[in-house]
């Protein structure tokens, strides 16, 4: 593992550009989430990745980590506040583990930028969507990944404790071709069932079509079956 990584999450701590020290928890994303995102890439040998949402960078790390491990591959990051709200901490973090060669960084909203690649017809094998997690925003960037992504590729949505976050994986689920993809994480049954309680709380007449609700994780990874062919006035209640 990259030795920053393992100090960030062994001081719980990241350092802006004065030397600084931040907490970056719990905002930043979980090293079991992280290995699961490394592990995942050089499994399935996934070239050109994706995220949207960047902060302090430590999914970047984890997954510009995998592609340099595995000798190839680019990933693209996608941030509007990384120097305004973040302190460019996320690319200072990159740029200190040598792993910049890595990384495309876009400081704009994946609402301008994935429409940009798309023109561009860029292609990708793996997304990981961690930007703003209203309904809508999180609907438009999988409108565009999905446009991006090959057929076989995986989009992973982050936060899905978030009600807004699970609707749209739902109509994923419900409309498009995308089958659920089991992840191997070691979470406690206790503490699975705890998140779970906590989200049927939030809405207990949310309709919750592959159980959602009840994955233990804080993530869902879909894996993309194929291509958009569905009839021009098709629709599922989602």
């Amino acid at each position: 593992m990259n030795q920053l990584l393992e100090e960030i999450y062994s001081t719980k701590s990241v350092k802006d550009m004065e030397g600084n020290s931040i907490n970056p928890f719990p905002t930043a994303t979980p090293y079991d989430i992280g290995i699961v995102l490394k592990n995942f890439i050089q499994k399935y040998n996934l070239e050109r990745t994706l995220e949207v949402g960047m902060a302090y960078g430590l999914s970047t790390l984890f997954i510009c980590q995998a592609h340099q491990d595995k000798g190839t591959g680019i990933h693209t990051a996608i941030d509007p506040m990384q120097n305004s709200m973040w302190k460019s901490i996320g690319l200072l973090n990159v740029k200190k583990a040598n792993l910049a060669d890595n990384l495309r960084f876009f400081e704009s909203c994946s609402h301008e930028v994935l429409p940009q690649l798309l023109a561009k017809r860029e292609k990708l094998d793996f997304a990981f969507i961690d930007g703003s997690h209203h309904f809508d925003y999180t609907l438009v960037d999988f409108f565009y990944i999905d446009k991006l992504l090959q057929v076989g590729g995986y989009v992973v949505f982050d936060d899905i404790w978030m009600p807004g976050v699970r609707k749209v994986v739902s109509y994923v689920l419900r409309n498009r071709d995308y089958e659920l993809v089991k992840i191997d994480m070691k979470t406690s049954i206790w503490k699975g069932l705890a998140k779970s309680t906590k989200r049927f709380l939030q809405n207990p007449l949310e309709q919750d079509y592959g159980r959602i609700r009840f994955i233990f994780s804080n993530i869902c990874v879909l894996r993309k079956i194929s291509e958009d062919n569905r009839n021009w006035d098709y629709h599922r209640s989602f």
